[in-house]
């Protein structure tokens, strides 16, 4: 559910050889200047209640894009996710070019953490 934003953060070596997995990653493409395709909706229902995948599910069809919809209504903790909610529900085309890791950015500044 989470494929950009946690589950495939890169991990880092450190000098002694401990495991550190990079949250500050970025997610979008640096050169981005946001989403021009919305929309706004009010999660009005308790069944969406801190179920983002469930909105995911009922705007695109299938759980993959709950990030998407997380990041962009400025969600970090999607247990937060109240019926009252306002969300902004990107167009998931112009997301998914806007990613880093859809333009090898991620590579390009871990061998440049590397190197450090």
């Amino acid at each position: 559910m989470f494929e950009y934003t946690l589950d495939n953060k890169p991990e880092i070596r450190d000098k002694k050889g401990n495991t550190i997995i990079d949250l500050v990653q970025p997610l979008f493409n640096k050169n981005s200047t946001g989403v021009a395709d919305y929309m706004i909706r009010r999660v009005g229902n308790k069944k969406f209640a801190m179920r983002p995948d469930l909105v995911s599910f009922a705007m695109y069809g299938d759980t993959d894009k709950t990030e998407y919809i997380l990041k962009f209504s400025g969600i970090s903790n999607p247990f937060t996710l109240n019926d009252d909610d306002v969300l902004k529900i990107p167009n998931d085309q112009e997301v998914y070019g806007m990613m880093a890791v859809n333009h090898g950015e991620t590579e390009v500044s871990l061998s440049k953490m590397r190197e450090a």
